[in-house]
């Protein structure tokens, strides 16, 4: 069925006779529910019309337009017809006028460059489609020369394979958009659910500030507010420079994250909350990107491992050349010297190596935990102790030394949720925070919300 659907040619007499039956649903819907119809098509010249990409943009416009419809009135019956002459849907609607309603639909089709390839119909009660100059609106503009468009058809002064040609670029970059904001939304979410993991020993959380007299659970909501927009543009240099090296794209994303570390400070007075996770989410929102460039928007299928691997190959170029650099004469922090004394590269080491403790500890233990039934919030906890098994975490080194910490990796990979509130109140007493694995944490929700969920 798909394979006749997509990318199918059609002809002229294909396309009369798909015209005559919309129309005639058209009718028999105004009939039977005696209230005012959308018909909801969309114009894409040439003799093919659908493809996946318009496929999707075509359910966004189904979304937009419903919600649109929910601002006056509602749906009293919808219909939906995929067929290779094109996509088409019904929405019988009531208590909102005809007038009013081509209104909404025309604020629809002008609110957005995709919005220019919809068909919003509106057909009263009399059976007839109203214009666009019935409610004092102008006529549609040319998508290749801003004419007018209904001159430039009848005079056909573009070819259509100009005009399929604009329509794919206008939903690709329609797609891509929605993708990275989605992607940006999540990493949000990602930073909001591991502040709110509770109880997360050492680490701020709902019921406490952990090992943290500087910041509590406020400081991080104020954080995570201000950092959506760079994750997004994260995920849209991934897809800008999809075919690129990857090592460019991370080249790319340092620079904006310096700028997002910067904002991070405005907004907490200068304390410390995510530039771990500013450096590992951001990582993950390129890969994100990278991966939705490389598969055209196909995502179905896509796992994990995928992104992780993509996440080593940005990463692994500049952290091999920046540790093999250092010496104890020119290690400035504490993660620098750790390396050159012990050999430890920390989170710029599960970086380069994709990601390991995500992928072998934290989401197996997170998806492991929901399987059997627990809250979010309990899973969460467990992704969390598999973490801290497993990574090692220079802030828990730089806190209590490393004898200490391999000694709570061993306590962590026996310990359950039920033993986490006592463990919380040890390192709370010794001042240890589990930061890095923390900011792990965040790249386990992040990959579970967009791949899994």
């Amino acid at each position: 069925m798909e394979e006749r659907l997509y990318g199918c040619p059609v002809g002229v007499a294909d396309m009369m006779e798909a015209r005559e039956g919309r129309a005639a649903a058209q009718r028999r819907l105004v009939r039977a529910h005696g209230a005012p119809l959308v018909c909801l098509t969309m114009n894409i010249a040439g003799p093919v019309k659908v493809t996946r990409e318009i496929e999707r943009a075509f359910e966004n416009a189904l979304e937009e337009i419903e919600a649109q419809i929910l601002r006056e009135g509602y749906v009293r019956a919808r219909e939906q017809v995929r067929a290779v002459t094109g996509l088409e849907a019904f929405f019988v609607v009531a208590g909102v006028g005809v007038q009013l309603l081509k209104r909404l639909m025309c604020e629809v089709e002008d609110a957005s460059r995709v919005g220019r390839l919809l068909d919003a119909d509106v057909i009263g009660l009399d059976g007839e489609k109203l214009s666009r100059t019935d409610v004092g609106l102008p006529v549609r503009r040319c998508l290749l020369c801003g004419e007018e468009a209904p001159l430039c058809a009848r005079s056909r002064a573009h070819s259509a394979e100009a005009l399929f040609s604009r329509a794919e670029e206008i939903i690709r970059e329609d797609l891509s958009a929605r993708y990275a904001r989605r992607v940006g939304q999540s990493a949000q979410r990602a930073l909001l659910y591991e502040a709110a993991v509770t109880p997360k020993p050492g680490l701020v959380d709902r019921a406490n500030s952990g090992a943290h007299r500087d910041m509590d659970f406020f400081t991080f909501l104020d954080s995570a507010a201000v950092l959506p927009s760079y994750f997004e543009n994260c995920a849209r240099e991934g897809i800008r420079l999809h075919s690129r090296r990857p090592a460019e794209v991370f080249e790319a994303l340092q620079r904006r994250g310096a700028r997002a570390e910067r904002a991070m400070l405005a907004a907490t007075g200068g304390v410390n909350t995510h530039k771990g996770a500013i450096f590992s989410l951001g990582v993950v929102c390129g890969a994100l990107g990278m991966l939705y460039g490389r598969r055209s928007g196909e995502l179905e299928g896509a796992e994990a491992d995928d992104v992780l691997a993509l996440c080593g190959e940005m990463t692994h170029e500049a952290v091999c050349k920046k540790l093999s650099s250092l010496t104890l004469e020119n290690a400035r922090t504490f993660g620098e010297r750790l390396y050159v004394e012990h050999g430890l590269a920390g989170v710029r080491g599960e970086a380069a190596a994709g990601f390991p403790s995500v992928a072998r500890a934290s989401l197996p233990a997170f998806r492991a935990a929901l399987a059997a039934g627990r809250s979010v919030n309990d899973a969460g906890v467990a992704a969390l102790l598999a973490l801290m098994a497993n990574a090692e975490d220079s802030n828990v080194i730089r806190r209590g030394g490393l004898a200490r910490a391999r000694a709570l990796m061993r306590e962590a990979q026996t310990a359950h949720v039920p033993d986490v509130e006592a463990m919380d109140r040890r390192l709370i007493e010794e001042n240890i925070s589990p930061g890095g694995c923390a900011d792990l944490l965040a790249v386990t929700f992040l990959l579970y919300f967009l791949l899994e969920e």
